[in-house]
């Protein structure tokens, strides 16, 4: 078992960082407690507090962390698909955003109970503006190229509202039985797909 003072100081941040993955996964945001992320990450009970502050905090390093995995998944569906314009760009976005969701189900809900987290933190407000920025940068691009009419605002709105609610409803389970298609990477090609023909021919 490690003991305490053979963490490095990010070694021992990515540890309780895990912890806090695992207490959500089994009991939820509120079964997270310093306590528990100490004794799952085998540290002393004052690790967490002297990293984090009190639960919001450790929650928001959570959230924080699911951001940055979040605009990695983004980045990793543009260089997959190598979208050649906006539009196309913007579906890769809108799969990338999709792609984490289902897989990290219990960090992507942590990341919006604004009510369970420090919201004015300056990391999280950090990581949380550059994901929302990838997606504003993209409907940017497509108004340079002439392939946007609508107010770009609104067409954020809208583009985030799609692949939210559609990984919302996928983690929900509230799809299955419902349409025939199993495998939700294939469903947000086709459900972007469909948005970005429509919206930007």
């Amino acid at each position: 078992m490690p003991r305490p003072n053979s963490y490095h100081h990010g070694d021992l941040r990515a540890a309780l960082l895990d912890a806090v993955a695992e207490i959500v996964r089994e009991k939820g945001p509120a079964g997270v407690s310093l306590r528990e992320a100490a004794r799952r990450a085998h540290v002393s009970h004052s690790a967490p507090a002297h990293h984090f502050g009190n639960k919001a905090g450790l929650l928001t390093a959570f959230a924080t962390q699911g951001y940055q995995r979040l605009a990695e998944f983004v980045f990793a569906a543009i260089t997959e698909l190598a979208p050649a314009d906006g539009p196309a760009t913007l579906a890769a976005v809108g799969r990338g955003y999709v792609r984490f969701a289902v897989a990290n189900p219990d960090q992507f809900g942590v990341m919006f109970r604004l009510e369970l987290l420090d919201a004015d933190d300056a990391d999280f407000l950090t990581a949380s503006d550059a994901a929302y920025t990838l997606l504003t940068a993209t409907i940017a691009r497509c108004v340079v190229e002439r392939r946007l009419d609508a107010d770009p605002e609104a067409m954020a709105v809208a583009a985030w509202s799609l692949v939210h609610g559609l990984a919302a409803l996928w983690i929900s389970g509230r799809l299955a039985g419902r349409i025939a298609e199993r495998d939700p990477n294939r469903l947000a090609e086709a459900v972007t797909a469909l948005f970005v023909e429509r919206i930007m021919p």
